[in-house]
């Protein structure tokens, strides 16, 4: 039987890293052909092919970044049954969430995997979660997921939860897609392999800012925000979205400078609700827009990527409050 083509595209992270033995400072490998000789066996099941975009640490990755990973994916997309992103962990959930709009009508997955520690930690995650990651991208999925670890993840639902080798990432809002344990648990929410036709679109708006409230915050920091122009706002709401009244009139001003605001919860499994209570029917005619519940990366990508896609507000929120990619429940 023919081994899967798998593209592995290396953008950075921990797991491009290795410990050095002499100096005891965790330093870039060499070349990624190094990857190799840690995966003796899986070259026998997988024909690996590398691709070097940059080597970045996840602070440092930017929109231009996902562009760049959305382009090399539809210019080599016909040649491989799947592939895998090689990533740093801190930013992983934005650019999970990035990839899923700007890719859409996949008919093969797209994996995005990291580690903690570098590859040549012998106690540590990097090798595993590689396995697992090419693993994976042999699968029946054709989504963009996040895979650290023996859990399948959906990659627009992804929040990184704990800074450890152990459950790194998770989806508070929906369930795993799929679980390598004694036997393969495939859940039946995942999107499945067929024939679909691939639509690259991965333009974002930087210009957004995401502002998450809390007791006592001055009004003042509020006129900045609003001072600086943005194109979007992610505001981070308590609960199912209750605000503190005293911002009301900033958000008055907000919409009327015809700039969107997207709400959501800071609560891990929390869900924006603006017909529950009296004071969030003020929100909706204000025209905010409600991020459901959406996480607040996936929100923010959402709204980078849905400002490039349509001109009016109106448009705007229906784009946003509409699940595309199984990112919200509807």
């Amino acid at each position: 039987m023919a081994r899967q083509k798998i593209a592995l595209l290396y953008v950075g992270g921990s797991i491009g890293m290795r410990a050095n033995q002499k100096t005891g400072r965790i330093e870039p490998i060499e070349s990624l052909n190094e990857i190799h000789r840690f995966l003796p066996e899986l070259q026998r099941e997988v024909a690996l092919k590398f691709f070097t975009l940059t080597n970045v640490g996840s602070s440092e990755v930017t929109p231009e970044h996902w562009t760049e990973i959305a382009r090399t994916i539809e210019s080599i997309y016909d040649e491989f049954e799947g592939f895998v992103v090689v990533h740093g962990t801190n930013t992983m959930g934005f650019t999970a969430a990035a990839l899923s709009f700007a890719l859409q009508g996949l008919s093969k997955p797209i994996i995005l995997t990291g580690a903690i520690l570098p590859m040549n930690d012998i106690a540590g995650d990097g090798r595993m979660n590689l396995i697992y990651a090419i693993r994976a991208a042999q699968l029946d999925i054709a989504e963009v997921c996040v895979v650290l670890g023996p859990r399948v993840l959906r990659g627009s639902r992804t929040k990184k939860v704990n800074q450890s080798l152990i459950k790194t990432f998770d989806t508070p809002t929906l369930n795993t897609l799929v679980d390598f344990n004694v036997e393969l648990r495939m859940s039946p929410l995942r999107i499945v392999r067929r024939k679909r036709t691939l639509s690259c679109h991965p333009t974002f708006d930087p210009n957004v800012v995401i502002v998450t409230i809390h007791p006592g915050m001055p009004e003042a920091y509020l006129d900045v925000v609003l001072n600086s122009k943005p194109h979007g706002i992610v505001l981070r709401a308590y609960g199912p979205g209750m605000l503190p009244e005293r911002i009301f009139p900033w958000l008055e001003r907000v919409t009327k400078a015809q700039i969107p605001i997207v709400i959501t919860s800071q609560a891990l499994r929390g869900k924006i609700d603006l017909h529950r209570y009296r004071k969030q029917l003020t929100l909706e005619r204000l025209g905010l827009i409600s991020g459901k519940d959406m996480t607040y990366e996936c929100a923010t990508a959402k709204l980078m990527w849905g400002l490039t896609r349509v001109k009016s507000m109106h448009a705007l929120q229906e784009l946003m409050e509409k699940s595309l990619v199984g990112e919200l429940s509807e």
